[in-house]
């Protein structure tokens, strides 16, 4: 990784306090570090091992974060437009598979006046059959 200007760096870290001016921010600074000396030399606050351990566990979690962060943004839009190419597929699949479901259905316009003249085809060849109507009609009353 190439080292960065000093100049932009610091631009960077001013950049990153609250306030609008360069003054407040450097206010801000000189009373966090001033406050820091106050309470390091009077032992309101002592540096032990939990404040290296601190350190060292919020500069691998930074760490992580400024070089895992864009690899993990990668991975995570290459996932994101994977499932939309399947959900897209699946829509354009779904769409297809309705038109041609319409298009089978429309075929079947005429099939009420098919069903219609069969059913008075039917009628007319159980008239011919002798005692037919009469036992079917005694088979739909035992239902």
């Amino acid at each position: 990784m190439p080292a960065q200007d000093p100049k932009s760096k610091a631009q960077s870290i001013l950049d990153t306090l609250p306030g609008s001016s360069l003054m407040s921010k450097t206010a801000i600074l000189s009373s966090a570090a001033g406050i820091s000396v106050y309470a390091i030399s009077n032992e309101y606050y002592v540096v032990n091992e939990e404040t290296v351990v601190a350190f060292c566990l919020l500069s691998v979690w930074g760490a992580l974060i400024k070089f895992g962060g864009p690899m993990y943004k990668e991975w995570a839009e290459g996932q994101t437009e994977k499932i939309k190419g399947i959900l897209n597929s699946a829509r354009a699949d779904h769409t297809n598979a309705v038109k041609a479901r319409i298009e089978d259905v429309q075929q079947m316009t005429g099939v009420v006046d098919i069903t219609k003249t069969l059913f008075e085809v039917s009628k007319v060849r159980l008239d011919r059959v002798p005692g037919f109507r009469r036992r079917s009609r005694l088979a739909d009353r035992d239902f």
